[in-house]
C-alpha cells in the first residue's frame, strides 16, 4: 500500500491523469486515499493487474468496507513515466455502514488472506478457487447488475458446498452448521433455504424481481447484504482449512464428498477468528 503519486500525475498530460484518476484536475476532488503498488511481477500466473484485484478482494474479505477503484498504470522510465494505463471506475456493491476505515491490523490481515488466495490457486484447489473468483467479481463491483451479483454469490456457495438432492435444504443445513458461532438476525438455516428456493430460483429462471436500477430496494438490499456476509465468512472458514482437507474436498466425488461436507464442523482458524457478520 502506497501514497497516491500526486507528483507523478502532475507531470503527465492532464487527459492522461484524468483517465487514470477521473476528476483529478477538478478543484477539490483529490479524494483518492491510497494506491496499491506491485513492485514484483514474478509470481507465477499472476500479472500485476490480477494481483491488484486479489489484494482488493482480500481487503473485502477481511472487512466489507466501501471501496472505489479508479484505475491503474504501469510506471515507466523518466521520459515516459506512464507506460500503460487502465480505467476501472468500480465501486463495491454493498458495504457495512458501521465502520469507515481499514486499520493497520486489517491491512496486515488482508495481506495474509491475499497470500493464502494465491497459494490456494497455485495448489489447484478448484472448488475453493471457483468460490473465490465468484465472490471477488461481485464484492469489488465487476458486476454492475444486482441480479447477476446475487446469482454469483449463490454460485460461490454452491462451489463450496456441492449441493445435491434438496439443494435449498442442504445448503441451509450445511451453512448454518458451519457458521453456527456467527450471529445472524434470524434462523440462518431457514432464511438461507428460503432465499435459495425463492429468491435465487426466481432470478435464475427469469421470474420477476429484475430491474435496470443499480440501487436496491430496502428488502432486497438487506437480503443482498446478508448473503454477501454469509459467503464472505464461509470463504474465510474454508481458506483456513488444512491443505490436506482442501485437497480432499477438491478431488472427492459422490457420497464420499457429500459425507465430508456434511461433517465439516464449525468454521475456525486464523482468518475467521474474531470475525462477525457486518450487518447494519
Amino acid at each position: 500500500m502506497d501514497a497516491t503519486p500526486w507528483g507523478l500525475l502532475d507531470t503527465v498530460p492532464p487527459a492522461l491523469a484524468d483517465h487514470i484518476l477521473p476528476g483529478y484536475h477538478l478543484p477539490g476532488l483529490r479524494r483518492n486515499h491510497c494506491c496499491l503498488r506491485s513492485y514484483d511481477a514474478s509470481i507465477p500466473h499472476f500479472r500485476p493487474a490480477t494481483l491488484l484485484f486479489v489484494s482488493l478482494s482480500a481487503l473485502r474479505l477481511r472487512a466489507p468496507l466501501g471501496i472505489h477503484i479508479a484505475g491503474s498504470f504501469t510506471l515507466g522510465p523518466t521520459d515516459k513515466p506512464i507506460v500503460e494505463c487502465n480505467l476501472y471506475e468500480l465501486r463495491s456493491p454493498w458495504q457495512s455502514q458501521r465502520e469507515r476505515h481499514y486499520t493497520p491490523t486489517d491491512i496486515s490481515a488482508a495481506a495474509e488472506i491475499a497470500s493464502r488466495m494465491i497459494e490456494i490457486d497455485n495448489l489447484g484447489y478448484k472448488r475453493i478457487t471457483t468460490a473465490l473468483v465468484y465472490f471477488s467479481q461481485v464484492t469489488v463491483g465487476l458486476s454492475q447488475s444486482f441480479q447477476l451479483s446475487y446469482i454469483g454469490l449463490f454460485a460461490a456457495l454452491e462451489a463450496l458446498f456441492v449441493l445435491t438432492g434438496n439443494k435449498a435444504a442442504t445448503l441451509g443445513a450445511r451453512v448454518s452448521s458451519f457458521l453456527a458461532a456467527c450471529d445472524f438476525p434470524e434462523d440462518l438455516e431457514q432464511w438461507l433455504s428460503k432465499e435459495y428456493r425463492v429468491g435465487r430460483n426466481n432470478i435464475a429462471h427469469g421470474v420477476h424481481e429484475v430491474s435496470f436500477r443499480t440501487r436496491l430496494e430496502d428488502a432486497r438490499g438487506r437480503a443482498f447484504g446478508r448473503l454477501h456476509e454469509i459467503v464472505r465468512l464461509c470463504i474465510l472458514g474454508f481458506i483456513a482449512l488444512r491443505d490436506e482437507q482442501l485437497s480432499a474436498l477438491s478431488t472427492m466425488t459422490g457420497n464420499k464428498l457429500q459425507k465430508e461436507l456434511a461433517n465439516l464442523g464449525l468454521a475456525s482458524g486464523r482468518f475467521i477468528e474474531g470475525q462477525r457478520m457486518c450487518l447494519d
